[in-house]
This record gives C-alpha cells, sequence and structure tokens, in this order.
C-alpha cells in the first residue's frame, strides 16, 4: 500500500491502494566504491526494500535488519555462483564509525557478508560521497525500486527529488538507545529515526571477488 495518492511507479502508472501488482525479478544493480587487490565493495544503487531496523534497540549487531540481509535477502538475492564470490567481511561498528567522538551505543564489529553502510562510509570521498553529512550529495541519493513504492517504502513526491527514498545507516544515534541516521530525499543525513519505523529503505553492501 503506498504511503500517499502522489505515488507513481517508474513508468509514470499511478499507484493505487488495493490494487494487486506482480514484479518481474530483475538484475539488483550495484556501484563499485572502492578496489583493492582484486576485490572490490559494491553498494547498491536503489533502495531494494524497506523494513524497520530493529523493535526495540539500535545496536546494529543484534538488529533484525543485519540478521535479514544475510539471510531472507542473501539467500533469495544471489545464486549459488553469485555467493562463491561474496566474503565474509569484518565490519566495523566502532564510534569512529559513527562519525561521533562519544557514543555510548556503538556495538562490536560483526562478521557479514552483507550490511548496511556507516555515516562514516557515506562521508567518505574516496567512496564517491560528500564529506559533510549536511551535504545534499547527489551520489547519496537512491531512487526506490516499484516494488518499495508499491509496497509503502519512504519517498519524495517533489519534483525535483520524485522517487527519491530515504534508506537506513548501521550507525546508532549518540544520544537515543532506539534511534539511527538515516539518508534523506536530498542526500544528506539526517540526525534520527526510530528503529520501529518500517518505511525507511534498505541499500546494502559487500565486499566480492572480481
Amino acid at each position: 500500500t503506498p504511503r500517499n495518492t502522489g505515488y507513481m511507479f517508474s513508468s509514470g502508472e499511478v499507484i493505487t491502494n488495493g490494487t494487486v501488482y506482480y514484479f518481474k525479478v530483475e538484475p539488483i544493480r550495484w556501484r563499485i566504491l572502492t578496489e583493492s587487490g582484486g576485490d572490490a565493495l559494491i553498494f547498491c544503487d536503489n533502495i531494494i526494500d524497506h523494513r524497520r531496523f530493529d523493535d526495540d534497540r539500535n545496536n546494529y549487531a543484534n538488529s533484525e535488519i543485519r540478521a535479514w540481509l544475510n539471510s531472507t535477502f542473501y539467500d533469495t538475492a544471489f545464486n549459488d555462483l553469485q555467493k562463491q564470490i561474496i566474503y565474509y567481511t569484518t565490519v566495523d561498528n566502532s564510534v569512529n564509525s559513527t562519525g561521533e567522538s562519544y557514543n555510548n551505543y556503538a556495538c562490536e564489529n560483526t562478521v557479514d557478508k552483507l550490511f548496511l553502510l556507516s555515516a562514516q562510509e557515506i562521508s567518505n570521498p574516496l567512496y564517491g560521497f560528500a564529506i559533510l553529512y549536511e551535504t545534499k550529495d547527489p551520489a547519496r541519493r537512491l531512487l526506490a525500486t516499484d516494488y518499495t513504492r508499491a509496497t509503502g517504502g519512504a519517498m519524495s513526491t517533489e519534483s525535483d527529488l520524485y522517487g527519491n527514498g530515504v534508506w537506513w545507516l548501521r550507525s546508532p544515534s549518540a544520544y537515543y538507545n532506539n534511534a539511527v541516521p538515516y539518508i534523506h530525499y536530498n542526500g544528506s543525513q539526517s540526525s534520527l529515526y526510530y528503529v520501529t519505523g518500517d518505511v525507511y529503505g534498505i541499500a546494502p553492501a559487500l565486499w566480492i571477488k572480481l
């Protein structure tokens, strides 16, 4: 169910409440953020789905969203051959990764195949992103897929940002134990959103062997 009557598919067709839609399974488009020694860090170039971060806390290691990425999504999105080139990687969840000098809610590092980007990573110019969080960075603007739009994911209906979604980071808020920063429609980082919100999007990243 779309969130409002201003939602349209990428084709321009209006999304109507109560209508059953069928979606063709298409390849996911990835963006290479960096390469090293024949390996590459790749990042989903649009918002593939939306769901809550967790039912209670912003601890990424124990979160529902991390579990979903590395089980349901991993098993659905990749075939056996593709899985062979995806690496387990140590995911940095330190205070430094949150972009703060102090963050009591930073959790332990995790070892995952898929993960969300951190506040530090989305401000890394080596990955093609603007350094400042408040910059309305086109590189951080992601379109919501038709599936995400039809199932109620948050997206902009402003003419110049139409179809852009909002998407979760993995970094916790430094001020609340149940909130996480996210990327706004315009490509800036917004301060926080409560982890139980289920309309914010998912754009996973992973390391692969080229």
